[in-house]
């Protein structure tokens, strides 16, 4: 029997089932990559705490709109920082670089105001602030508190160093005359320069004015200054007088100069006036003794001379180059540091010409004394003034030679002392009774005894005199004489009378006189001869012809 054999051969072709199993991967693979598509960057915020952040309930918002949610929150391996993991949107992955901030929003009550009073109802979640430029970033610090303003915020950014002991805080008023300009962003101390360094934030249109002369300082809000320049009061703003802040200016008669640009360092005054002081940096100092009172006098206080401020006092009192300080107080006086500034006189001097101008003024007697410049507060303040040196005692001028050895040895120049204000008006007081007291009292006393003795004795004899007249005016004979006064008078009538016109003694008078005038013309011819010829009388005289005017030629 024929014995057959089965062939056996593979089938190639390929079966339609294995689309089914390809597909569920390729669906998968897709649906894994769309997966990783949608959930966007995963960012790690790093923070000191996580007090109202939870996991799978989070949220991280911009604008009031969810843009991704905390997916863990952990804590480091050393314990000291919590670790939060937050997934964002797609759509976000360009804006996360280094500009962009992260922080807490939650109830919060600050010097800004009150805020994240919704999430009392709601709970707390991450808001986003993006930031425009800088590197593509994954790692975030969580802010504390909300910045003050937005990164992309139209506007100026500008820093200040401060060395002063009182400090803004952030969220502090910038103020332009009053008006409100910006704010303080960040504050922090510098442990190396041992300064406060501040970030400001100044708004538009204020961000124009901020130039290269501008000068800021710090604004209490509502300060009294009581010195010997009178009193002061300066009010601010209703935010400044609550919280403080900065202001800042051009100085007057100053320039506004160049706009600056963002980053610019500023140096931070503690007050206006010490802007003006900042000034005068070129000055000649001397050292000056006062053997009165310096109670009252500060350092600060103004050197002026007429009325004009030329000078700042230094230190009261000087001690810091002086061996034993107590016996110098004693004996030569009170040691007081001086500038004269050159600034404070008139432009363009430079620092030899004014140390030139105030040897030959001191050599020509100028000196300084104390003067009151406010009764209310005591304060003094430092005056120049000429004194010849005549005007000075040789106990005073050997002082002065002592007081310049020792300011020599310290350092500085001396400019000699005078008393001034009420110490002038003690002393001259205290002269006038040493001179009363040495008076000789006793004496004047004694002579002024006599003198009244003497005036008694006077007295006594005027009250004599005074009786003896009396008495004569009493006496009869001296009642007699106005009656034969009168008689007199009466007789005297009588004779005058007799002389009247009228009467025949004033006729016969009137009629011998004008024959003595008949008689004086009948002798006038007879006496103009005798003029012209003195023999007349025995020599015959011609008579002459009557003179004849001229003839006219």
């Amino acid at each position: 029997m024929q014995q057959n054999n089965a062939q056996v051969r593979k089938i190639r072709q390929w079966s339609p089932i294995w689309i089914v199993p390809i597909a569920a991967v390729l669906i998968g693979l897709w649906m894994l990559y769309h997966h990783y598509q949608q959930q966007g960057a995963l960012l790690t915020l790093v923070a000191t705490d996580a007090e109202g952040v939870l996991a799978g309930k989070t949220t991280v918002k911009n604008r009031s709109v969810d843009i991704g949610h905390v997916s863990s929150v952990e804590l480091s391996d050393d314990l000291k920082q919590v670790i939060i993991k937050v997934r964002m949107k797609p759509s976000l992955t360009p804006l996360l670089n280094s500009a962009t901030q992260f922080w807490v929003v939650k109830p919060q009550v600050s010097r800004a105001g009150v805020s994240g009073l919704t999430t009392l109802l709601s709970g707390a979640y991450i808001e986003m602030q993006a930031g425009e430029g800088g590197e593509s970033k994954r790692h975030f610090e969580l802010l504390s508190s909300p910045p003050v303003a937005s990164s992309d915020a139209p506007g100026l950014r500008v820093s200040l160093m401060g060395t002063e002991g009182k400090a803004l805080m952030v969220g502090d008023p910038v103020l332009y005359r009053g008006y409100d300009a910006g704010i303080v962003e960040q504050s922090k101390f510098n442990i190396e320069l041992k300064r406060t360094e501040y970030q400001l934030y100044i708004h538009p249109p204020f961000d124009a004015l901020v130039t290269e002369n501008v000068r800021f300082w710090l604004s209490s809000g509502f300060s009294v200054d009581l010195s010997s320049e009178g009193l002061q009061i300066d009010v601010g703003s209703v935010a400044s007088i609550l919280s403080g802040g900065v202001s800042f200016d051009v100085i007057d008669g100053w320039p506004a100069g160049n706009m600056v640009k963002a980053g610019k360092e500023f140096l931070l005054y503690p007050n206006k006036q010490s802007i003006q002081d900042g000034f005068y940096n070129e000055y000649v100092e001397y050292l000056l003794f006062f053997e009165e009172s310096v109670r009252g006098l500060k350092a600060g206080a103004p050197v002026e001379y007429r009325g004009i401020r030329v000078g700042t006092v230094t230190s009261v009192p000087y001690f810091f180059s002086v061996d034993k300080s107590f016996e110098v107080s004693m004996k030569q006086g009170i040691p007081v540091l001086i500038r004269i500034e050159a600034g404070r006189l008139y432009e363009n001097l430079n620092l030899r010409e004014l140390k030139d101008e105030l040897t030959r003024a001191v050599n020509n007697g100028l000196s300084g004394k104390l003067a009151t410049g406010n009764l209310l507060s005591g304060s003094l303040y430092i005056d120049l003034e000429l004194i010849a040196e005549t005007e000075r005692t040789q106990e005073q001028q050997f002082m002065l030679a002592e007081r310049n050895a020792l300011s020599k040895q310290m350092g500085y120049p001396l400019m000699p002392t005078v008393r001034g204000g009420f110490s002038n008006i003690e002393q001259k007081v205290l002269m006038a009774l040493d001179k009363i007291n040495n008076l000789p009292i006793e004496t004047l006393i004694a002579q002024g005894e006599k003198t009244l003795q003497s005036t008694d004795s006077l007295m006594q004899n005027s009250a004599n005199l005074m009786a003896k007249l009396e008495a004569i005016v009493a006496s009869p004979q001296l009642q007699q004489l106005p009656e034969q006064l009168q008689l007199s008078l009466l007789e005297l009538q009588k004779v005058l009378a007799g002389l009247s016109p009228g009467s025949v003694v004033y006729d016969k008078l009137d009629g011998n006189l004008q024959n003595l005038d008949q008689v004086l013309r009948e002798l006038q011819p007879v006496l103009q001869m005798l003029n012209q010829k003195s023999n007349a009388l025995i020599f015959e005289a011609k008579t002459a012809d009557d003179p004849k005017p001229k003839r006219a030629q």
